[in-house]
């Protein structure tokens, strides 16, 4: 039965911008296993565990054993969206509740680490132990937060000053054809430097659920293609620039 008298303690971890491999996975599941075993000693607690998993081919699955997460299993074979972990006891005494969402953008806190219980010292202990395997897991970069506009307003300035000084603007019939260089170029940059910058978004989410086989993680994927994609657009501006300033101070 559940002892409305007593005052029971609740602490929440929120966590952002970190990558969640299936071994992070497997950690948090074995702290939960530990507490469900140390349970096994009083048999008068009944307690409630399931553990679910959410893939992107719309694909669930739930058990009430940590097995969900076996290695080369169900995490190694399919790119997962969403885990969670919930254990309780049927009066309340102890609850723990583990959230993890892959997204872009984390704005309702949804990646969490929830514990609660009657013991201040088990809440805090638990609490402890699984935001250590939290904080050992890799950060995720912070790249389209603090450079990625940067580099994009850098391209976008660097193709215009080159177009303008390669294309050469006369007076002629074609004055409307003229006009639309002129206008329209910079608008269409301006508009492919709008959709690269929400491209880019989807590259670093806040909290990237690293699953499934490489060759279908799509974000380490892209990252990837990024990388060449800017070299190939940046830097031959940047060049042409550069070639430019020591060819007119000869």
């Amino acid at each position: 039965m559940m002892k409305n008298n007593i005052i029971r303690e609740k602490r929440r971890l929120v966590f952002n911008f970190k990558r969640i491999t299936p071994k992070i996975i497997r950690d948090l599941s074995n702290i939960i296993e530990q507490e469900i075993k140390s349970l096994s000693t009083n048999e008068t607690i009944d307690h409630y565990i399931i553990y679910s998993v959410d893939a992107t081919d719309n694909t669930s699955f739930e058990s009430q054993s940590n097995e969900i997460f076996t290695e080369n299993q169900i995490i190694e074979s399919r790119v997962v969206r969403k885990v969670v972990m919930r254990f309780y006891t049927k009066d309340n005494s102890k609850n723990i509740e583990v959230q993890m969402v892959h997204l872009i953008n984390d704005e309702n806190s949804e990646n969490f680490i929830s514990v609660s219980g009657d013991e201040p010292n088990w809440v805090n202990g638990v609490l402890s132990r699984l935001s250590e395997i939290i904080n050992n897991a890799e950060n995720q970069s912070k790249f389209k937060d603090r450079f990625s506009g940067w580099i994009i307003s850098a391209v976008f300035v660097l193709f215009n000053v080159e177009y303008f000084r390669l294309v050469h603007f006369e007076k002629t019939q074609y004055e409307l054809l003229a006009t639309l260089y002129v206008i329209g170029v910079p608008i269409l940059s301006a508009s492919a430097a709008f959709g690269l910058h929400a491209y880019i978004e989807k590259l670093w989410p806040s909290v990237e659920l690293q699953t499934g086989p490489e060759y279908l993680q799509l974000a380490t994927k892209k990252r990837n293609n990024m990388k060449w994609l800017m070299a190939t657009i940046f830097f031959p501006i940047l060049l042409a620039i550069i070639y430019d300033v020591v060819k007119s101070s000869l």
